[in-house]
């Protein structure tokens, strides 16, 4: 592959017993979206966990990011390196406006000073095309995709080589996971790398270049996103009893 931003080696995540991830290797390449799936259980956010650190990292494996190994890193390390990440759940202030959610992230994630923090809160959220008019709502009252576009921003705001999203589309009626899908193109195509794990596999479908399949830990199958979903082993995972 040329030029990968990412590459993965043998990356193994265990808890006493039990093996989350299980020698999981790929590699991302630079300017790509590149998808994740897997039913319920599958490792998936166990994987993203392991790559920020956020809230353990790997128990073995290599994870080599820019050309530079930062598996054992700590997370703010990671971070202000050049990999941010969005989680499932939202994670908000909710007596702060959206406009002070993203200088904050800015401030204090990305370590930008005085009017760095602010152009950069104001460059993530024009990125992720938020209405001016809504900047000075507390993030409380914004609604569901509001959130998505937010969390996104304050990822977005340390100007981030890649971006990692889990679940971006979870909770969204379907004209917002069209509107989170031209979200992403739009992102991807200011120069931001995306790595994505999602369960909506139409989302994952229309935006990825590539896409890896993960089952029980383990890597079940990689490559263009229409074969992948033809492969009768990732109809098994998902269909035919797959771990929940």
């Amino acid at each position: 592959m040329p030029d990968p931003i990412l590459n993965l080696q043998g990356v193994t995540k265990t808890f006493g017993g039990l093996t989350a991830v299980k020698d999981v290797s790929f590699s991302v390449a630079r300017g790509e979206i590149f998808g994740v799936a897997g039913p319920n259980g599958s490792g998936k956010s166990t994987l993203f966990n392991c790559m920020t650190g956020i809230p353990f990292g790997p128990t073995r494996g290599e994870i080599m990011f820019n050309g530079k190994r930062i598996d054992g890193q700590r997370p703010h390390a990671i971070f202000r390196a050049g990999l941010a990440r969005t989680f499932q759940k939202d994670a908000e202030f909710p007596d702060l406006t959206a406009w002070e959610t993203v200088a904050l992230g800015g401030h204090y994630g990305a370590g930008l000073r005085g009017s760095m923090s602010l152009d950069a809160a104001e460059e993530a959220l024009d990125l992720v095309q938020f209405d001016t008019s809504r900047r000075d709502m507390k993030t409380a009252d914004l609604s569901v995709y509001a959130k998505k576009q937010l969390m996104i921003a304050s990822a977005l705001v340390a100007r981030p080589d890649i971006l990692m999203l889990d679940e971006p589309a979870s909770g969204l009626t379907r004209p917002e996971i069209t509107a989170l899908d031209e979200l992403l193109i739009k992102v991807n195509e200011a120069g931001v790398t995306i790595l994505i794990i999602e369960h909506v596999l139409g989302l994952l479908l229309s935006v990825s270049q590539r896409l890896l399949v993960l089952n029980n830990g383990a890597v079940l199958t990689e490559g263009e996103p229409q074969e992948v979903i033809r492969d009768p082993r990732v109809v098994e995972a998902y269909i035919g009893g797959a771990a929940a």
